[in-house]
C-alpha cells in the first residue's frame, strides 16, 4: 500500500529572544552578534503513514504535536528535513478559523467550498448534508458572530467531513462542543476510515480516544519522536512516562521494546471451556509503574473456593485480588482498578477511598489485602484488569503505585449471541 505522508528527518527552529528589542539588535548588529537561543520543536522525526492508516499522535503540551501537523498541512516551514504529502488534505487544527464573522453560517459554507474548489453546483449538492450534521437550527441564517463556539465547532466539522478528504489532520478539534456531538463526530470518523479508506492523522490527549479510533499510535516527547506502535502498548506508556520529568527517552524506549519481545512470543493455546487456570494465558503487555510509596503484588483472580482461574465463566462469581504494601503513612488514601479489553479500551472500573472501609489511615510497612467481588456478565472474549493506588495531599493526587494490563483472562460462554463485552441478559419476548 502507497504512502499517504512521508516525513524524513524533520526539524523546526525557532529563534527565541529574551526582549523584543533583541530581534532589532540582531538585525543591525555589524558583526551578525547573537541575541536569541534556538528552540527545537521538533528534531529529526521521521515516519511515513500509508494510505487509510489511522495513526494517532500522543504528548503532553510542548512536544512539537500542533507544530507537526502545521508542517504537514503547509502552514509552517520545517528547517530541515522533507515531508511529502499524497492526497488531497482537510486539516481540523482549529474548527471554523477560516470563517468570516460576518457572513451567515450558510454563506461561510459557499465560501469554503469555493476555496476547497467546489463548484457552487458541488456545494449545492453538499449544503443539505452539511446543514444536517452541524444541527445548529436556525443560525445557520444568522452571522457567525452570534455564534458560540461550540456551533462555530459543530458548523466546521459538519464542512471538514464532506469536503471529500482523501488526508483528514485533527488537531484536539473535537474537545470543543458538547458530549452528544463529539460522539456523533467520532462516529463519523470510524465510518469515515472503514468504509471510504481515509487516511487519518489524529492528534489527541485522549488515550482511550486514541485505542479507540487509531491502528497506530505515535508519542512525542521534547520535540522528539519517542514510541510507534500499537496504541495500546503507546498510550499505557504515555500514560505512565508522558508527565513525568526524571524518566529518559532511552527509559521510555527500553520498556517499549521489551513489551514488543514480548509480544512476538509464540500463542497460548486455547484453553478448554471450563473455569480455570491455564498458566500460559499471562498478560505479556504488562506496564509496571514506579513504586512511590507502595508495592502491589500477589496479583490474581479467584473463585468462590478460592481457587486461582484466569478462564472465567460466564455468570459466577469471582473476586479480584491484590496486595498491596505501603512504605509510609498515608492518611487519604485510595485503591483502583480498571477494566480493559484487548485493544485498551476502558470498559469500567472503580476507585474507592479507604476512609470509606473504616480504614482512616495506612500505616508504615502496612499490608493490605484488596478483594473486588464480582459477577461475570462478560461476553467471550479476552481482558485485562489494571489496580492502582494513590494519596490525596492538600488536594494534589499522588500515585503510589500502579500495573497496567496487570491480569489477563479470558471468558468462555457455552452460547454467545450477545453482541459487544457485556451481556446485559435482555429478556425476550415475541407475539403476534
Amino acid at each position: 500500500m502507497p504512502n499517504a505522508i512521508i516525513i524524513q528527518n524533520v526539524t523546526k527552529k525557532y529563534k527565541l529572544y529574551s526582549q523584543p528589542i533583541d530581534r532589532l539588535k540582531e538585525a543591525l548588529h555589524p558583526l551578525n552578534k547573537s541575541y536569541h537561543h534556538d528552540f527545537l520543536a521538533n528534531n529529526d522525526i521521521t515516519f511515513s503513514i500509508k494510505k487509510g492508516e489511522v495513526v494517532g499522535i500522543i504528548g503532553k503540551n510542548g512536544s512539537g504535536k500542533s507544530t507537526l501537523l502545521k508542517m504537514i498541512t503547509g502552514v509552517v516551514t520545517p528547517s530541515s528535513g522533507t515531508i511529502e504529502v499524497h492526497g488531497k488534505i482537510t486539516a481540523m487544527l482549529e474548527l471554523g478559523a477560516g470563517f468570516n464573522p460576518e457572513l451567515t453560517g450558510l454563506e461561510n459554507l459557499y465560501m469554503s467550498g469555493a476555496i476547497s474548489g467546489f463548484s457552487h453546483q458541488e456545494m449545492e449538492a453538499k449544503i443539505a448534508d452539511i446543514v444536517t450534521f452541524a444541527d445548529i437550527g436556525e443560525f445557520i441564517h444568522q452571522p457567525l458572530k452570534t455564534y458560540s463556539s461550540g456551533m462555530k465547532a459543530r458548523l466546521g466539522f459538519a464542512f471538514a467531513i464532506h469536503s471529500e478528504p482523501e488526508i483528514l489532520i485533527i488537531d484536539e478539534a473535537l474537545s470543543v462542543g458538547d458530549v452528544a456531538f463529539q460522539r456523533k463526530c467520532y462516529a463519523r470518523i470510524e465510518d469515515m476510515c472503514k468504509d471510504e479508506g481515509i487516511t487519518v492523522l489524529f492528534v489527541s490527549h485522549s488515550g482511550s480516544v486514541i485505542k479507540q479510533l487509531c491502528s497506530r499510535a505515535i508519542m512525542l516527547l521534547g520535540g522528539q519522536k519517542v514510541l510507534d506502535g500499537t496504541p495500546k502498548d503507546v498510550v499505557n506508556l504515555y500514560e505512565k512516562f508522558g508527565e513525568s520529568k526524571h524518566d529518559s527517552i532511552a527509559t521510555i524506549q527500553k520498556e517499549f521494546q521489551a513489551l514488543q519481545e514480548n509480544a512476538t512470543k509464540p500463542l497460548i493455546a486455547k484453553p478448554q471451556a471450563l473455569s480455570s487456570y491455564n498458566p500460559n494465558l499471562v498478560s505479556k503487555s504488562m506496564v509496571v509503574y514506579l513504586e512511590n510509596g507502595a508495592r502491589i503484588f500477589d496479583i490474581e483472580i479467584v473463585d468462590t473456593h478460592n481457587n486461582k482461574v484466569n478462564i472465567l465463566e460466564y455468570g459466577e462469581i469471582y473476586q479480584y485480588s491484590y496486595k498491596i504494601h505501603y512504605f509510609d503513612t498515608f492518611d487519604n488514601v485510595k485503591i483502583a482498578m480498571q477494566l480493559k479489553d484487548v485493544s485498551g479500551l476502558n470498559l469500567g472500573g472503580k476507585e474507592m477511598p479507604l476512609k470509606d472501609y473504616n480504614i482512616p489511615k495506612v500505616n508504615k510497612n502496612e499490608i493490605l489485602h484488596i478483594r473486588w467481588k464480582f459477577k461475570n456478565i462478560l461476553n467471550a472474549n479476552t481482558y485485562f484488569l489494571n489496580c492502582g493506588t494513590n494519596n490525596t495531599e492538600y488536594g494534589e493526587k499522588e500515585v503510589l503505585h500502579r500495573v497496567v494490563d496487570a491480569y489477563m483472562f479470558r471468558v468462555i460462554k457455552d452460547e454467545n449471541y450477545a453482541n459487544g463485552f457485556v451481556d446485559f441478559g435482555f429478556d425476550l419476548s415475541v407475539s403476534k
